[in-house]
């Protein structure tokens, strides 16, 4: 598994897409902090400018995810990793190992912002570090289940497009669905919708408490898209040893 992370980890560098996206972020996650924290809001809390980089981030976090599988798939070279002699499990844990990474990094990239802002301000070191915890484990919630998507996409075009269109449902459903469906008998509807991933799952993080509630369920929503992903491609890989 390791070997294989190093190698996903190093696609990222060794193409424009790693530099793509932590270019994107730091830009526009600087963008947002120098007008909605400094100008805007007036804030020392990390809080404002993770929250508003929630959507930008929805829109750019395909690019970490659409090759993973897809592309593996469209080249057949996805035929080699079910020849490795490792689990399937590690496999798809070492992918999503190397995509969270890479977005530890962006997200470390905005911790300069904490540097800028204690000049002028006292920052509570424990409210920031569960702040950035918080949306780390929701962003890797969402690299989840662009890998499942990646896994059911013969090219990564595809899997980028459909990613992009989940992440966009998820922020409509948070935001613009769910407070319409409060009245039954639409609020089992509304219930059900409420399990996926989203930021209001995030207020003890901003306020410096470390919600053991909400890590276990970003942890197991995450748990559960990998071992999704593990079955599809283990039925997959048992299939071509049935055709062959």
């Amino acid at each position: 598994m390791k070997t294989l992370f190093l190698r996903e980890l190093h696609g990222y560098f060794a193409t424009p897409v790693g530099y793509v996206f932590l270019a994107m972020y730091t830009l526009l996650s600087g963008i947002v902090f120098v007008f909605v924290n400094i100008g805007q809001e007036m804030s020392a809390s990390m809080n404002v400018m993770l929250s508003a980089m929630h959507l930008p981030f929805l829109l750019i976090a395909p690019l970490l995810t659409m090759r993973l599988f897809a592309e593996e798939r469209r080249m057949r070279t996805d035929q080699l990793l079910f020849t490795l002699p490792v689990r399937t499990g590690a496999i798809v844990f070492g992918k999503f190992l190397a995509a969270c990474v890479m977005l530890l990094i962006a997200m470390l990239l905005t911790g300069l912002y904490t540097l800028v802002i204690s000049r002028f301000a006292q920052i509570s070191v424990l409210e920031t570090l569960c702040t950035y915890l918080g949306y780390y484990l929701l962003g890797t919630s969402l690299l989840s289940v662009g890998l499942l998507i990646s896994s059911l996409c013969f090219n990564q075009m595809t899997a980028g497009v459909l990613t992009l269109g989940i992440n966009v449902f998820l922020y409509l459903n948070e935001h613009y669905i769910q407070p319409q469906l409060t009245n039954r008998p639409w609020n089992v509807l509304g219930g059900l919708l409420s399990a996926l991933p989203g930021q209001d799952r995030l207020g003890d993080f901003a306020n410096g408490i470390l919600s053991l509630s909400d890590l276990v369920y970003y942890l197991v929503f995450s748990f559960l898209m990998l071992f999704l992903t593990t079955r599809l491609l283990e039925a997959r890989k048992h299939q071509r040893r049935r055709a062959g």
